[in-house]
């Protein structure tokens, strides 16, 4: 995705909007801010006009999904608490939590878990986030989706490999998950384990029974 060169360093950089309904705001502007965490610019801009926590850029995708974008957790929370819907895909079918898990933003897929994401909504590839998440070297992002997912899900395929079939490792030329953010799927590639081994298995499995319980997600912090 394209991002505009803005200048967010006064206090609310739509300010020149508030008293005049009739003129647009540009919403550039507010995907810039939600990418940068520029809290108090949303916060003025909603309030003046709630419909923009859904409105979509040319990909299908909302502040949330640049907020997440932007690894910004505040602003995630915010926009949350304001109201976005935490489980819109964009154009390419990815949520907020799928885009959160190809970067491998552990505190971000937590907290949107713990504010209701669907872990098992695939993307136009009938890709998971547990898929991109076999690609992630920090184990503990996997472990919380695992902690997630039920044996269906775990067994789940998109068009090439289920997300237990990706773990046991590369069968063809691996994808850089942080590739993934907020922009043009690439929809050609194929996303694979980077570095995972079947010898990794006991390991996940043991950490994945002492975490078991959903309640205990702060512990992976």
């Amino acid at each position: 995705m394209r991002q505009a060169t803005m200048d967010f360093s006064t206090s609310s950089v739509f300010d020149q909007h508030k008293g005049d309904s009739s003129e647009e705001v540009d919403l550039a502007m507010v995907y810039q801010a939600a990418s940068n965490g520029d809290v108090n610019s949303l916060t003025s801009v909603i309030r003046e006009d709630p419909s923009i926590l859904e409105c979509c850029d040319s990909e299908g995708c909302t502040p949330l999904m640049h907020a997440v974008s932007g690894r910004q957790v505040d602003t995630v929370k915010l926009l949350l608490k304001m109201g976005a819907n935490i489980n819109t895909q964009d154009a390419y079918g990815r949520t907020s939590l799928c885009l959160a898990t190809y970067l491998g933003w552990l505190e971000g897929c937590v907290s949107l878990l713990r504010n209701g994401a669907k872990h098992n909504i695939p993307d136009k590839n009938g890709r998971l986030p547990l898929h991109a998440a076999t690609a992630e070297p920090d184990v503990r992002l996997l472990i919380v989706l695992l902690q997630q997912s039920s044996l269906s899900e775990i067994n789940h395929q998109d068009t090439e490999l289920s997300p237990l079939e990706c773990f046991r490792g590369p069968t063809k030329p691996s994808r850089e998950p942080r590739t993934q953010t907020v922009g043009k799927a690439d929809e050609g590639s194929h996303l694979t384990s980077n570095g995972f081994h079947t010898s990794c298995v006991p390991e996940i499995l043991n950490k994945l029974e002492l975490t078991k319980s959903r309640k205990h997600l702060e512990c992976l912090l």
